[in-house]
């Protein structure tokens, strides 16, 4: 390693955590959870950030300081940043040993990432149908046969995706991959909190998938998640956008 290279991965870890993101008064968790959740279930410190982000990303340019950024959110770290969801979740897994020991299990637990993000997106969408990217409110009327078909069709579609996900590892009575708890565990118990709380009548009628509902049991008693959840840091669901 050169001395701009030790210097560099000095400066990098020598700073706490810091997560950008939307206000959680407007917003609800979001997709920042995602990260949340290995933090807190590390038992890793972190500053949740969201002053001035809304005003940042309404400029043209939408650039930081570091790596370009699409949008948040931004996970940084010293002079270190990186955006995309999915990314930061793999990262903190890593970081935090919340990671598949295996190659195999690694990218298992990695397509089984995806598929979260891709189920959270369907989720989002539905109740933006008409204009994706502004407010389910003004459109509720327009968007609601979006709603309808994704819970008709796509959401027991996904349930009984994570079903047989869940059934390959252990007959269901652990963890998606391996023997331990990883990153793709906390981002699945996520989308799934999502949906008992966007869908609540959707949610109890998941009698086809006994195996993911202990699951999300399971998970939310481990200790530190436990105590997140019934703490005043954790955001409540907004109710109008999966998020």
């Amino acid at each position: 390693m050169s001395r701009n290279d030790q210097r560099n991965s000095e400066r990098m870890s020598s700073d706490g955590y810091e997560l950008y993101y939307w206000d959680g008064k407007y917003v609800g968790p979001g997709r920042a959870e995602f990260a949340r959740l290995l933090f807190v279930e590390a038992g890793v410190p972190y500053k949740d950030i969201s002053e001035g982000i809304m005003e940042k990303f309404r400029q043209a340019d939408q650039q930081w300081t570091g790596f370009p950024t699409f949008a948040v959110p931004l996970l940084k770290k010293g002079s270190f940043e990186i955006s995309q969801t999915p990314v930061i979740c793999r990262y903190l897994g890593k970081q935090f040993g919340l990671f598949p020991d295996n190659e195999e299990d690694q990218w298992h637990a990695e397509q089984l990432n995806a598929t979260i993000h891709d189920y959270i997106a369907e989720g989002r969408y539905a109740f933006h149908g008409i204009k994706p990217f502004e407010s389910y409110f003004g459109q509720e009327k327009e968007t609601q046969p979006y709603i309808d078909r994704f819970l008709a069709e796509r959401l027991p579609k996904y349930m009984k995706h994570f079903e047989k996900m869940l059934a390959a590892n252990d007959d269901g009575r652990s963890f998606v991959v391996g023997g331990k708890v990883t990153y793709a565990d906390l981002g699945l118990l996520h989308v799934l909190r999502a949906t008992a709380a966007q869908f609540p009548e959707a949610w109890a009628a998941v009698d086809y998938a006994p195996l993911v509902k202990a699951f999300k049991e399971r998970m939310e008693a481990r200790p530190n998640l436990a105590a997140y959840f019934k703490s005043e840091k954790c955001i409540p669901f907004s109710g109008n956008s999966m998020m």
